[in-house]
């Protein structure tokens, strides 16, 4: 059983280093290998409706929930955001209107704001969308006025009354990201030069303090585990720490690039792994695979199903058509893989399997909808 890998020198440390760190721990064996009741949130497309399903489990046997969430049946949104057990999705009502609704999944609650009431006769695109314990922030473009105008909409999420703040951009916001107390904007310049930036807003007093040039193709944005923000282009990624604003550049080697910058997951372990699914290229016939970024090593490990299902669970039991989400189940160390059945299913499943060094497929259970979203409670 093995993982295909990009870095293999750098693979082939961490195997190392993973087994010594095993071999010298004082644990007992019966703690390195407890079970721990765990609960999952997976986030469905429904024929185009966005369900839930709530899941059971430990790190032996997964089983459905009985029990059904609260959150309100919508259509896939047009932007979302999610962090720890919160989920935030918007929706634009027409031209001038949208809403956001904030679930929290570990009370079960939900909160839904009408945004933009305040704007009439207006043309408008929202375009990217975060939140922090106190506030929602969400981009948008306004294109009735001359020449077009970019916000960013600062929203006070506990607030009785709809209370917000609009700060004014000189370029197209596509981004966003929050550390340190500050909100990192992804913006191009799509009136004269197309090359991006990154505009900080101090949170404190919801100023503009810092501008940087990215150049050209920057795609997304996103923090990490340390509160570095994360800059992805295809060929490297940009390392920004969000106090001193110093950089690190990481370039790819040919054929070697991670892919995140393709997907929209930002679910970290406490380690600093980014989870997501991958363009596969040669590594494997099926289009998106599991994948595990580890930013402190520029280590990628992809999960090729090849390698770790049969081709009779593969292509009869389980019907394996691609990954669309991944999640991490960090208590029982098992890597959470949603896909979507083959064909022109409608429906698809969860796998869970055991991590590098020694991946090993635990269990799989089908699910009515495409997983979108994966949440570990």
């Amino acid at each position: 059983m093995k993982t295909y890998n990009i870095f293999y020198a750098l693979l082939a440390l961490v195997i190392v280093s993973c087994s010594k760190s095993d071999s010298d721990a004082s644990t007992p064996e019966e703690e390195k290998s407890k079970s721990i009741d765990a609960d999952y949130v997976m986030l469905l497309n429904e024929d185009g409706m966005l369900s839930t399903q709530l899941l059971n489990a430990n790190a032996e046997v997964i089983t459905l929930n009985p029990e059904t969430s609260t959150l309100i049946e919508k259509t896939i949104p047009d932007l979302s955001s999610m962090k720890g057990s919160s989920f935030l999705q918007y929706h634009k009502t027409d031209n001038c209107g949208g809403a956001i609704v904030q679930h929290d999944f570990s009370t079960d609650a939900s909160t839904e704001i009408v945004v933009f009431n305040d704007l009439m006769d207006c043309d408008l695109t929202a375009t990217a969308i975060t939140f922090s314990d106190n506030s929602i922030f969400i981009s948008y473009k306004l294109v009735n006025t001359n020449p077009d105008s970019y916000m960013v909409r600062i929203i006070d999420a506990k607030s009785a009354d709809f209370s917000f703040v609009d700060v004014g951009l000189d370029k197209k916001p596509v981004d966003l990201a929050i550390a340190n107390n500050k909100l990192f904007i992804l913006t191009i310049d799509e009136l004269i030069t197309d090359e991006n930036s990154i505009s900080v807003l101090d949170l404190n007093n919801n100023t503009l303090i810092h501008e940087i040039g990215l150049g050209y193709d920057a795609q997304r944005i996103f923090k990490d585990v340390d509160d570095n923000i994360i800059i992805s282009y295809e060929e490297l990624h940009t390392t920004l720490n969000s106090s001193s604003m110093s950089v690190v550049y990481t370039q790819y080697e040919t054929e070697t690039a991670p892919n995140f910058v393709n997907s929209t997951s930002n679910q970290f372990d406490i380690s600093g792994n980014l989870y997501y699914p991958s363009i596969s290229g040669q590594h494997s016939a099926y289009a998106e695979i599991p994948a595990v970024y580890d930013f402190n090593q520029n280590l990628i490990v992809l999960y090729a199903f090849e390698n770790f299902l049969t081709e009779s669970k593969r292509d009869f039991e389980f019907e394996i058509g691609t990954t669309t989400a991944v999640g991490y189940d960090q208590e029982n160390n098992l890597i959470l893989i949603g896909y979507k059945k083959a064909g022109t299913s409608k429906k698809g499943g969860l796998l869970r399997v055991k991590p590098a060094p020694e991946p090993a497929f635990i269990d799989n259970i089908d699910l009515e909808g495409i997983p979108y979203e994966i949440i570990v409670n």
